[in-house]
C-alpha cells in the first residue's frame, strides 16, 4: 500500500462502513435498538469522515487533495442530512 494514497483508502473504508451500517442498523436486524444509539454511530462515522478530510487536505499531492475533498464531502453531506432527519424523528417521538 502506497502511503500517499492512505486518505483515499480511509475514505473508501469509511464509505463501506457507512453502507454496511445503513443496511444493518434498522428494526429488522436489531428489533430493540434505540434511535439515539443509531444517531451516535452515524455521528462517529461523520466525525471520522471529517478527520479523513483534514488528513487528505494536508497531503502534498494535489490530485489526492482533490479526490479526497470531493469524495469526503460527497459522503459527509448526505450523512449529515440523514443524521439531522434522525434527530428530528427522535425529537418528534420523544415529545
Amino acid at each position: 500500500m502506497n502511503k500517499r494514497y492512505a486518505p483515499l483508502y480511509a475514505t473508501l473504508g469509511l464509505f463501506i462502513v457507512t453502507v454496511i451500517t445503513f443496511l444493518t442498523l434498522n428494526g429488522r436486524v436489531f428489533p430493540n435498538l434505540e434511535l439515539m444509539m443509531v444517531i451516535w454511530v452515524y455521528l462517529a462515522i461523520d466525525i471520522a469522515l471529517f478527520a479523513t478530510l483534514i488528513w487528505g487536505l494536508f497531503t502534498k499531492d494535489r490530485i489526492i487533495k482533490i479526490y479526497t475533498l470531493l469524495a469526503t464531502i460527497g459522503l459527509m453531506i448526505p450523512l449529515s442530512i440523514w443524521i439531522f432527519l434522525l434527530l428530528l424523528a427522535n425529537g418528534i417521538s420523544e415529545a
